[in-house]
């Protein structure tokens, strides 16, 4: 029963509260960028009690691992391995020649991305956070909390409801975040869809973010007219 209401609550809290959270911390970055380490501090806060949450619904309403995606086989290892490897050719790619890609990227969230070595290590840390966090509540519980209280719904209406919430969550970014990231939510719901495992999205997830700091050099933000990761000619989305 209290495992009932806590996932109740935590869908509430994403759907209710998460997107605007976001947008008033991005806010307050827009205005205050020198306070990014100490955003990038409570984000990860913020990440280590969602998973708590989860973890604590897991194991007061007796979920069997394999409901919510926590094994892993030899296959799904080679798969990420594969993956891994074209996101690296593409972070080199975008490195070389990604003008275009970073400048839209600060379209989006330029005030959130790390203009400093020491930015760049506590975003290192909270992209790892995001992989773990974020699939561990879009994709594992999101997707186990229709199926448990809507088990005629299909697997497919799943994804994309879990990939909308995902995409929602992202409202700081504006209308084209939501759709971008939307996007990807609905790649990694796929991924956890077909290998029946969390490992997998959790993986690409945080290489993808940490793919930014192999793009977003600070010498390439400073080449792009970038004053403490604010550009100076591009208006981050409201």
């Amino acid at each position: 029963m209290f495992a009932d209401a806590l996932s109740h609550l935590l869908v509430a809290y994403m759907v209710l509260v998460w997107p605007w959270r976001g947008r008033r911390r991005y806010r307050t970055l827009q205005s205050a960028p020198d306070a990014r380490i100490d955003v990038y501090r409570r984000m990860l806060l913020h990440q280590a009690v969602i998973v708590l949450v989860v973890l604590i619904i897991v194991w007061i309403g007796k979920i069997p691992r394999e409901s919510i995606g926590l094994v892993m086989s030899g296959a799904q290892v080679r798969l990420v391995l594969m993956l891994l490897a074209a996101i690296g050719i593409s972070g080199l790619f975008f490195r070389w020649k990604g003008d275009r890609f970073v400048k839209r990227m600060l379209e989006m969230a330029a005030a959130i991305l790390p203009a400093t070595p020491i930015e760049r290590w506590w975003f290192a840390g909270l992209s790892i956070g995001a992989g773990v966090s974020e699939e561990l509540l879009f994709r594992s519980f999101l997707l186990y909390y229709p199926a448990r209280y809507l088990p005629d719904l299909n697997v497919w209406p799943q994804i994309l409801i879990a990939s909308a919430v995902f995409g929602f969550a992202h409202l700081f970014q504006g209308w084209r975040g939501i759709l971008a990231t939307g996007a990807l939510g609905a790649v990694f719901g796929l991924l956890y869809a077909v290998t029946g495992s969390l490992f997998v999205p959790v993986v690409i997830h945080a290489a993808i973010d940490l793919r930014i700091l192999i793009v977003a050099t600070p010498q390439r933000m400073r080449a792009l007219g970038l004053i403490a990761g604010t550009p100076r000619s591009i208006h981050p989305a409201e």
